[in-house]
């Protein structure tokens, strides 16, 4: 049997971290209906809080630096996978544009609800705000939703 390549590797590591996305989002979701979700979405905020306060100590992000939120992001592509583009980055805003997402056939196999990003980039929403605390983060496109790519939208 020939050795899996790292693409492989990465490739079996992403959809099964979708599917435990789809999992978790999903049953909550069912069982708690948007109060869940409202709940779920700050647990993944204030995970991906504590990730950018890593960050901020790793030096892959900078206080008050927007741009330095997609460098952070584009830096991990080699172990997820999403490709970026940098679209905007003002003193208050940033959009980031993702044209590949290496989570998108599993969502879309696994029955995810369209919203599923939604709840996902909560944890990106967190990441952001160790840069910034007055940044939020808005989907306004989503492969999800049946675009061709996703804008992540971080603004005050």
């Amino acid at each position: 049997m020939e050795k899996p390549s790292p693409e492989d590797v990465r490739a079996v590591g992403m959809s099964t971290v979708a599917a435990a996305h789809v999992v978790y989002v999903e049953t909550v979701r069912a069982k708690f209906g948007e109060k869940g979700l409202q709940a779920l979405a700050e647990a993944n905020r204030l995970h991906g809080l504590e990730l950018g306060k890593q960050g901020l100590k790793d030096g892959g992000l900078r206080k008050g630096d927007l741009k330095s939120i997609h460098e952070f992001f584009a830096a991990a592509h080699p172990f997820f996978g999403f490709e970026l583009e940098l679209v905007d980055v003002t003193d208050a805003k940033i959009d980031v544009k993702v044209t590949a997402c290496p989570w998108i056939d599993t969502f879309r196999a696994k029955g995810a609800n369209k919203d599923i990003c939604h709840w996902v980039t909560k944890i990106d929403e967190g990441i952001a705000q160790a840069v910034d605390p007055a940044l939020s983060m808005t989907v306004p496109k989503c492969m999800m939703r049946g675009d061709d790519h996703c804008i992540y939208r971080w603004a005050k």
